[in-house]
């Protein structure tokens, strides 16, 4: 069997159903991402639709982001900006659920098993197209909202069309964690995101080295809805910030592996 069917298997082992869910759709746009070899700041325009459910073993998180580039990051062989799928799939057994027991200690509320995968697909020159499949043990925190931290052995398979290759990298680690906390500010305030860092994937599509990578996403959005007498929890507004650093583990001497760009963003709950 195939290591990536091993991952998929653990992904779908607590599909049961959901003792509580949230499901959103959301637009963000930032106006000074980056992408590797190229020089210019591209404006992306993100559409997103995002599950998160618990049940009787754990938890699962869905993911899916459409994204729309200007022209300043083309489609391949083409004049409009380029257009890119990233699916992210998540799930968390609960070693606490699943033994019926408490395994807090100190700052620890639960610990257990977390796999995943992630696919893209993008129709730029570069034509990146990542399939990567992740397991590893998670601590969940003892706070007034929801914090995890993750250890992950990771394997990544993609394509680099300019170097004409499909690139199988070597199994890494990624540090991987996740939070989200409510607050008021005036209104009911979410603050939320989530962080990586990967290391080094073997070589490159063009047989150079690869850097640890360290990626940063988060955002602050107040519950607009709930001001304007609408139903709690239903409407947000606000601003995103994502941080990429050493992206796609390519070279930092390589333009456009670095980002750092604030944006608009608005959810929908339901």
């Amino acid at each position: 069997m195939k290591i990536s069917a091993i991952a998929l298997a653990i992904v779908g082992a607590s599909a049961n159903a959901a003792d509580w869910s949230d499901a959103s759709l959301s637009y963000s746009h930032g106006s000074s991402y980056h992408e590797p070899a190229n020089t210019h700041d591209v404006t992306k325009d993100i559409l997103s639709l995002s599950y998160l459910g618990g049940n009787s073993v754990g938890h699962n998180y869905f993911n899916v982001d459409m994204l729309r580039s200007n022209k300043d990051n083309p489609a391949n062989n083409g004049t409009s900006g380029a257009q890119e799928v990233y699916v992210v799939l998540r799930n968390v057994l609960s070693f606490g659920k699943l033994s019926d027991k408490k395994l807090s200690f100190g700052p620890v509320s639960d610990v257990g098993l977390e796999s995943g995968i992630d696919f893209s697909s993008k129709n730029d020159a570069f034509g990146g197209a990542e399939f990567k499949w992740m397991v590893g043990p998670m601590v969940q925190f003892n706070v007034p909202g929801f914090w995890t931290l993750s250890l992950l052995a990771l394997k990544d398979t993609g394509n680099n069309s300019l170097a004409g290759v499909h690139v199988n990298s070597p199994i890494t680690w990624r540090l991987s964690t996740a939070w989200s906390f409510d607050f008021q500010a005036g209104a009911p305030v979410v603050f939320k995101g989530w962080a990586t860092y990967t290391g080094t994937r073997g070589k490159d599509g063009f047989g150079g080295p690869t850097y640890p990578e360290v990626w940063f996403w988060s955002s602050l959005t107040w519950d607009v809805g709930s001001v304007f007498g609408a139903k709690p929890k239903k409407y947000y507004a606000g601003v995103g910030y994502e941080y990429v650093r050493n992206k796609f583990n390519d070279s930092p001497n390589l333009i456009g592996t670095k980002t750092s760009v604030p944006s608009i963003r608005f959810e929908a709950h339901f």
